[in-house]
């Protein structure tokens, strides 16, 4: 009930649509009554006394009742439909907004097949039963209630002995409706699975041809798709065994009418007009009765899938905007961390403790470390990716916490270890954090990134499209074009997570080159392995096991018998390796 509930709440908005269905209904349903009496009328007076006028007239009448039962039928559907879909948007769209605001750890923990199933399948179903489940299951109750009101005035006695059967029917439909409601929530979690499985196939697809696992990958889903299958078969097992016995059922009370009504038709007590206009309202009350099976169903579908959208809207968002958060005004640059740690939810240890340090102003930070020190944890803690768990975070001097979300991030640009592009232009990808930026910006921003020299020689130049996380480039030129994306945004403190570890020394050096004239006058941290960036910073922090173990000036820690030394020693006796400890993503 609590579901239904929250979805008759998506119903408030558009209680116009739904009243408007619901004088459909209430028309076409009132003028559904009249045909069986104009038939009524015809067979008992019309034909006997050959009234070819009356004859007419009933005609008359029943095309009337047709035309406008059309018009009430045109009304209630469209306005159905409308309703449903307008409830589908508002739903799709909380579900899409409520995604955004989503911390990482949520997307971390949940999959993402998982979650395009829930907004995908579990949106159609509920959609089917908004759209017009609900308006059949009205018509259906107003369809039973007349009828029955019809059958009671025209033979009350008649009616009780025909509807005998109704009350056993209505304890099977009960029952289907208990035992159909766990394996449709059953259903829709196997095709979550499925659906992650499918998702991840595609996505590594190349992975996947890499080491040849194919047949592994086809067997895997293979036999995901069996447990499906095996659970739908389940379910449509209990579906044949319990709707051919409500038909039955519901045709017991059609002979029982036959019998009964046929011999007061002998008899003299009953007209055949009337017989033949109570067995129409019969049909009319089965007809609801045998498709309840159906729309239960259908509403059993929409009730398993309902909580699952629910459980995405019911999660909180752990980064947001405080209660008394403000715009954040143009930063100078200056960060503190002050005894700073940090754990993940389900994490047995933390992936930072005790981290204390200070970035002056226009400075250049360099942060090295082996594998799960926490250096991609450190950077994402500043735009609030996620929060501390202990200790504070400032810049120039405030609580990142008391600025607004966007206001904050407006300020940071990133390029991320993990570079993701969208489909589109590059244009676009470019200019995805600025899209009012001019056609001029955007090729400086490229050339700083050293991107515009391939992306001019493309056919098709900036409007070039590119295929899904960047595909029909190399990795190195979707690494430039998130270089000049971040660039682009012209941000205060500007954060690389090893930004360019997939391009070759020639082009880091050129790349290297424009960023000493980018990161002059802003704050810049930068994640690396490669001594050519490291030797440029003002400041180098070293990690390790979520601390840091070392800081000061690169030429300072070069001569400290330290992390930072071994490291140096090992590039310098292969210029071409990378350092194993200093290489990675934290955490």
């Amino acid at each position: 009930m609590a579901t239904a509930r929250r979805l008759v709440k998506y119903i408030t908005p558009h209680w116009l649509k739904a009243l408007l269905m619901l004088l459909g209904l209430l028309g076409f349903m009132g003028l559904e009554m009249v045909p069986p009496l104009l038939l009524r009328e015809a067979v008992d007076n019309a034909i006997p006394n050959q009234s070819m006028p009356l004859v007419l007239a009933l005609a008359g009448g029943y095309i009337a009742v047709a035309l406008l039962r059309g018009g009430f039928s045109y009304l209630q559907w469209y306005c159905s439909e409308s309703l449903g879909q307008s409830i589908s948007y508002d739903l799709q769209m909380s579900l899409h907004n409520h995604l955004q605001l989503l911390h990482d750890e949520y997307f971390r923990k949940q999959k993402t097949g998982d979650i395009m199933s829930r907004v995908t399948g579990d949106m159609q179903s509920v959609t089917h039963v908004l759209s017009w489940g609900l308006m059949l299951f009205t018509q259906n109750c107003l369809t039973l209630i007349g009828a029955l009101i019809v059958l009671l005035r025209l033979n009350w006695r008649l009616t009780l002995i025909s509807l005998a059967a109704f009350p056993v029917m209505f304890v099977i439909v009960m029952r289907y409706d208990k035992v159909i409601r766990p394996m449709w929530q059953q259903v829709r979690q196997e095709m979550a699975k499925l659906t992650t499985v499918l998702q991840e196939n595609v996505s590594g697809v190349r992975t996947v041809k890499a080491f040849a696992r194919e047949e592994y990958e086809i067997n895997k889903f293979d036999q995901q798709n069996r447990v499906y299958l095996k659970t739908n078969l389940k379910r449509v097992t209990a579906e044949s065994n319990a709707l051919p016995l409500i038909d039955f059922i519901s045709g017991l009370s059609i002979i029982v009418l036959l019998a009964v009504g046929g011999r007061q038709v002998i008899l003299g007590s009953l007209t055949l007009g009337t017989l033949v206009a109570f067995q129409s309202y019969i049909w009319k009350l089965i007809w609801p009765v045998r498709s309840m099976g159906w729309l239960i169903n259908s509403l059993e579908q929409a009730l398993a899938a309902a909580p699952r959208l629910f459980a995405i809207l019911d999660t909180p968002s752990q980064i947001c905007d405080q209660p008394h958060s403000f715009p954040a005004p143009a930063f100078r640059g200056q960060i503190d961390f002050v005894d700073v740690s940090f754990q993940f939810d389900d994490g047995a240890h933390p992936v930072l403790h005790d981290v204390s340090f200070s970035i002056a102003p226009g400075q250049i930070v360099a942060i090295i470390g082996g594998t799960g020190s926490g250096k991609s944890t450190l950077v994402g803690l500043i735009p609030r990716f996620f929060d501390p768990t202990a200790g504070t975070i400032y810049i120039d001097g405030q609580d990142i916490r008391q600025f607004t979300l966007e206001s904050l991030r407006k300020q940071i640009g990133m390029v991320l270890q993990d570079t993701f592009l969208f489909s589109a232009s590059i244009r676009d990808n470019i200019a995805y954090g600025r899209p009012d930026a001019t056609d001029a910006e955007i090729i400086r921003a490229a050339k700083m990134a050293q991107a515009h020299e391939f992306i001019s020689q493309l056919e098709q130049g900036y409007d070039t499209p590119i295929g899904e996380r960047g595909v029909g480039l190399s990795g190195g030129q979707k690494q430039r074009v998130a270089l000049a994306r971040a660039l682009l945004m012209d941000p205060a403190i500007l954060i690389l997570d090893e930004a360019t570890s997939s391009v070759d020394s020639h082009t880091e050096n050129l790349i290297q080159a424009a960023l000493d004239e980018v990161m002059v006058g802003r704050t810049s941290i930068i994640i690396a392995k490669r001594l050519s960036t490291i030797q440029r910073a003002d400041l180098v922090l070293v990690l390790e096991e979520g601390a840091i173990v070392e800081a000061g000036h690169p030429a300072e820690l070069l001569n400290q018998d330290g992390t930072f030394q071994r490291i140096y020693r090992s590039q310098m006796a292969d210029p071409t390796a990378e350092a194993n400890t200093a290489r990675g993503e934290g955490r």
